[in-house]
């Protein structure tokens, strides 16, 4: 193969693997962020759930504040019952009593209610606390080896950087002008391979002349319609396929 044409083949291999891990890096931190958002959805959840908790206890203090005076109204109702003149102040006093007891029956009641869903509350709140543990374990580790992910892949293209820099330097000056041309072009694509005659560039059908010179891989061609760099990949399947018939 032509040197020139096999080293472009290369730092073409090589500036595609680049761009890869380069659009890598750029999807990895936006990961990060979502499993951060997640973060801070499960805290939520949790806060709201909690919120309802402290609301209820709020509530059950309340409410027994409120039953603890209607016991004291109704103790000193009682006490006055001794103290009544007249059996119409008597009955009228028995009446406010009965009166007072009632609304205490249906305070009870409602503590009742309150205490019932102050303990399904705290059942739901011990259940989502065990579950945002085990979730945020998951996220944590899964940030982290995103973040270790960053570091492997910067590696790695500090590694492509450093081979690519020596295949310029085996390149004339103005092909490597011309490669890069054709990158910015064509968005990173300046060396495509020929398959079945067709440019995988742009898909052109290259004339048949020239595809027998490119075939060769011994001059640098290039694409009548794209002008990206092209070469030939011999397929080694269907090579053993015809070397089987023979």
């Amino acid at each position: 193969m032509n040197e020139e044409l096999d080293t472009l083949i290369k730092l073409q291999e090589i500036d595609s693997s680049i761009l890869s891990l380069k659009q890598k890096l750029e999807i990895i931190p936006v990961e990060i962020k979502n499993f951060e958002k997640k973060m801070q959805e499960i805290d939520r959840q949790f806060e709201n759930e909690n919120k309802k908790v402290i609301n209820l206890e709020k509530k059950r203090k309340e409410k027994e504040i409120e039953i603890e005076d209607i016991n004291e109204k109704i103790k000193k109702l009682k006490e006055k019952t001794s103290q009544v003149k007249t059996n119409k102040e008597y009955q009228a006093l028995l009446k406010e009593i009965e009166s007072v007891q009632e609304n205490l029956k249906k305070e009870e009641e409602n503590l009742l209610l309150i205490l019932y869903d102050l303990d399904e509350a705290k059942k739901v709140l011990k259940e989502i606390k065990a579950d945002i543990d085990t979730r945020k374990k998951e996220i944590e580790a899964n940030k982290k080896e995103l973040e270790k992910e960053i570091d492997i892949t910067t590696q790695k293209i500090d590694e492509l950087k450093k081979e690519r820099k020596q295949l310029i330097n085996k390149l004339p000056s103005e092909i490597y002008a011309e490669y890069m041309e054709l990158m910015k072009k064509h968005k990173g694509l300046a060396v495509a391979q020929v398959k079945n005659s067709v440019c995988q560039g742009c898909f052109l059908h290259i004339p048949p002349q020239l595809y027998v010179e490119i075939k060769l891989n011994q001059s640098i061609y290039h694409c009548p319609q794209c002008g990206r760099f092209l070469y030939y990949k011999p397929d080694k399947k269907l090579e053993q396929a015809q070397v089987q018939t023979q």
